[in-house]
């Protein structure tokens, strides 16, 4: 996978509130190297330890939930080129939009 939302955004946050990645590791019950590997984008996080990321960097949670979904939607398609990428992603948004 190119880039991860995710993990671009948790870096953001965890920059903007000044806090090291071990402080935040311990916090969500992992050690500072798995910690980094979510923050690359390599690990994803468990659905608590993203609750514990969304309060401690007060983000809502649903934020963190959406990038996360939308990593996995891009790496769902991401050798496909770039034409069938967005036809597949029309049609997944037609479906949401009118479900049956």
């Amino acid at each position: 996978m190119k880039t991860s939302h995710l993990a671009d955004k948790l870096y953001q946050l965890r920059a903007q509130k000044r806090i090291q990645q071990k402080e935040l590791a311990a916090a969500i019950g992992v050690d500072a190297p798995m910690y980094s590997r979510i923050e690359k984008g390599t690990r994803i996080p468990k659905a608590d330890q993203l609750e514990k990321l969304a309060s401690i960097l007060d983000v809502k949670l649903e934020e963190l939930q959406t990038l996360m979904v939308a990593d996995r939607v891009a790496e769902a398609v991401d050798n496909e080129p770039s034409k069938i990428q967005s036809n597949a992603m029309a049609i997944v948004n037609e479906s949401l939009n009118n479900p049956k």
